[in-house]
């Protein structure tokens, strides 16, 4: 049997190959320890995580974010009647692990290029990711994985530029409505309005303002004879 179907199974013990290859399998030590309580119960939340391995549910939040982006945790969001359940699934490591062993025929120099290139673009993605979920944290708090799937389809689904959505964020706290469901009406606005970059915006913004401060001005008649003239 492979090691994915051993754990679907329901009886794997940790495979030493897990530690031959720990590099490829995990982002880092730390991120390792948070996949293995996911191991040990799926239903475990991260917060209980956090308590017990003394982090904050932020560094945990960052961890499973990393996780994800490195393909060795699935996050499912589930809808339930309206309450959402998430679900932390830690197989895909097993089947990457199944890909390690095996025996794979050499990768061509294309291919290779190709991969780094792909690599390259994916850590460019989660860098962009994560420096939105920092700025994001900073206003509203700990992002949730939810948000953390909403905040990643703004970048990558709806290709809002990274600085539009800091821009929308600043847009949404001068109005006291820190809310993502406030600041995607905001990008949705201005993409209606075809301003898909801050320059954009800013020049449409100063146009408003000139106009405001632009009052028009009234012909006055002054008539000549008057008790002024006495």
């Amino acid at each position: 049997m492979t090691y994915y179907e051993e754990y679907t199974n329901g009886h794997l013990i940790l495979p030493k190959a897990l530690t031959l290859y720990f590099a490829k399998l995990f982002p880092s030590a730390d991120d390792f320890l948070v996949w293995l309580y996911f191991y040990d119960n799926r239903d475990i939340a991260p917060s209980e995580i956090a308590t017990r391995i003394d982090k904050t549910l932020t560094q945990v939040n960052h961890s499973i974010t990393a996780l994800q982006n490195f393909g060795s945790l699935k996050v499912t969001l589930i809808d339930l009647a309206g309450d959402v359940e998430t679900i932390f699934d830690v197989s895909p490591v097993f089947r990457h692990l199944d890909e390690l062993t095996s025996t794979t025929p050499p990768i061509s120099e294309n291919q290779s290029t190709k991969k780094i290139q792909n690599s390259d673009e994916e850590a460019q993605k989660n860098g962009q990711l994560q420096d939105l979920v920092t700025t994001f944290e900073a206003e509203m708090g700990v992002i949730s994985p939810m948000q953390m799937d909403e905040l990643r389809a703004l970048l990558f689904e709806d290709q809002y530029e990274l600085a539009l959505i800091k821009k929308a964020l600043r847009e949404a706290v001068l109005n006291r409505k820190v809310s993502l469901k406030y600041i995607k009406a905001i990008l949705r606005n201005w993409k209606n309005e075809g301003l898909m970059n801050v320059q954009a915006v800013e020049n449409k913004q100063n146009i408003f303002d000139l106009s405001k401060m632009q009052k028009p001005t009234q012909d006055f008649y002054i008539p000549m004879d008057g008790p002024w003239n006495n």
